[in-house]
This record gives C-alpha cells, structure tokens and sequence, in this order.
C-alpha cells in the first residue's frame, strides 16, 4: 500500500430526528458545526478538512468562516453513507468522519485515530471509544454503547445496556462510542453497497452495518468521553465543560481567535 494521507469530513445535516436544525446552534457565537470543523483543522494530522452536507444554510455558514464545503444527497440514511460520497471529491487514502456534534473533541484524541490509522493502514475501519464513568452514563440512551474485545476489537454495539459495574467499579469490557469514525477509501466504496442491517435500522447506528457484515471495527482509546450534543437538554453541559475544563477551555480560546 502506498503513502497514508488521511482527510476528515464532518457530515452534517439540518433534519435531526432528536434536534434539528442542531448544527448551527450557537455555541459562543459560533455555529456548533464551526466549532467542530476547526478543533479538526488543530488536529495538524490531516491532509484536509471538509464539512459535508445537504443543506445551503449550513453550506452558507461554513463558507462564511473560510471552511470547505462539499455538498452531498439528501437522500443518505446515515452519516457515513454521506461521508462515503463525500471522499470521491477529495484525495486522500483514509477519512475520519468527525460527527457534526462533537463539539467537544480534542485535536489531540484527534491525532489519536489518526496514528492507530498509520499503524494499520491495511485494515478498513476503527472508532474512537472512552470509558463509562457512571451508572448514569450506562442508562443514557443517547450514549451509544459497545463491547470491545481483549484485542480491542468493537464486538457489539446499543443504545440500550442492563450491565452491572464490575466489583473494581469498572464497566469493561463496555465503553462508550464516540462519534469519529474511521475508515479506508477502499472500503468505505464497498460500505456504499452494503444493505442496511436490523441492528443498524433498530437503533440507527451506523457502526452496526460494518459489524454486522463481518468486517472488523477497531477501537481507539480516546483520552476522555466528551458528550456530543444530540438532545437539547445537553446544550448546558456542554457549556459547562467549555466553562470549567481546562482542556477545553485552552482549545476554546484557540478556535474562537482562529479565522479559518
């Protein structure tokens, strides 16, 4: 295989189900979706950044801030499916889908996927995971939840855990799914084909349609589990974090001082 040259795509779309219109809430007087794409671009690890999407007004707004846009189908079920058309325009050899709502990433946990890319370059897939740090994260339905393997391997994935702590008070082998995903261009052209699954329909997960079909998800252990935002009652606890993290308030005040 030749030289890995990695792009991140942050699909986005105006239609949530759960909160629509989400990716441009203000967030600091910046759209949410303007928060991620630049916490992207100071992860220096990527050939590009793009934001994908189907829709003008969040086009407009990314546009307005000096960011790339690609437009894409309204008619993708899924967000990777829109990342999979998305890296036809662009040249690269893998793609890290950065969800439109991960607007607390780190561009450090960013660097993160993007090794475990470089060191298996010649797999097809891998998902940044974090530990559950209480009952009520497990309970949280919101949460996308996944067993991992011994080898790190993502076995299985659910909104919906009846699991116990174990005595250590930890919740291995469950961990939490966090919204960047990973892939090669090589399979994501064969992810575009692939039917979708019961689980991937039940709970709309997109990790389930490439466990269901065989195919390997590897995890990556992220630093921490920053929440997205994927209901309205998570807009003030995002705002505390960027209030009271220290982490989070060093990017913060990079990306609001960044002007593209």
């Amino acid at each position: 295989m030749g030289s890995v040259r990695v792009a991140a795509i942050i699909p986005a779309r105006m239609a949530s189900s759960r909160f629509p219109g989400k990716p441009l809430l203000n967030i600091r007087g910046l759209p949410m979706v303007e928060h991620v794409r630049r916490r992207a671009v100071l992860c220096k690890n990527f050939s590009e950044v793009v934001v994908a999407t189907c829709d003008r007004e969040i086009a407009a707004a990314v546009e307005s801030y000096g960011g790339k846009v690609i437009m894409t189908s309204k008619s993708h079920a899924a967000a990777s499916d829109r990342v999979a058309e998305a890296v036809n325009y662009l040249d690269c050899s893998h793609v890290v889908n950065v969800q439109g709502d991960e607007a607390l990433v780190l561009p450090d946990d960013l660097q993160r996927i993007v090794q475990a890319i470089q060191s298996e370059r010649t797999e097809s897939a891998w998902n940044a995971t974090a530990s559950i740090e209480s009952v009520e994260e497990l309970e949280d339905k919101s949460i996308v939840k996944c067993v991992v393997s011994r080898s790190g391997r993502v076995l299985f994935c659910s909104r919906d855990f009846h699991y116990l702590p174990l005595k250590n008070g930890s919740f291995e082998p469950v961990r939490k799914i966090l919204g960047i995903l990973a892939y090669s261009c090589e399979f994501l052209r064969t992810y575009l084909r692939l039917p979708r699954t019961p689980l991937e329909c039940i709970e709309q997960i997109d990790q389930s349609r490439i466990i269901e079909h065989d195919i390997t998800l590897h995890g990556v252990e992220f630093s921490g589990g920053y929440l997205g935002i994927n209901e309205p009652r998570e807009v003030p606890l995002v705002e505390k974090y960027l209030l009271e993290d220290p982490r989070q308030q060093s990017v913060l005040e990079q990306i609001l001082y960044k002007k593209s």
